[in-house]
């Protein structure tokens, strides 16, 4: 076997077992975090008004919206979904919610 396909090799099998044990899904969710969170800041200093979904802040300007939303934070809370959590929060100004 050459070297390049020994390291096609290598890259194949680290590429599975990262999938495999979850690391390489929380790694693209940490990703995707960052990506919106240094987007919403620099939103912020440039002094633009945040992004603002109307149908989200009309459903939770309701009482049954306000619940459904404080169950998915709790749920993402409890099954340590940090990285999701870091987007939802500040998409739905969730500190409002508890």
């Amino acid at each position: 076997m050459s070297a390049a396909e020994d390291d096609t090799e290598l890259r194949d099998l680290l590429l599975q077992n990262l999938e495999n044990s979850g690391v390489l899904q929380k790694l693209k969710a940490q990703m995707r975090a960052a990506v919106f969170l240094a987007m919403e800041e620099q939103d912020r200093i440039e002094n633009k008004s945040p992004l603002v979904n109307e149908n989200l802040k009309k459903c939770l300007n309701t009482k049954d919206g306000r619940v459904v939303a404080g169950l998915v934070l709790d749920f993402l809370q409890v099954f340590d979904l940090d990285f999701t959590l870091s987007v939802f929060e500040p998409e739905t100004n969730a500190v409002s919610l508890n």
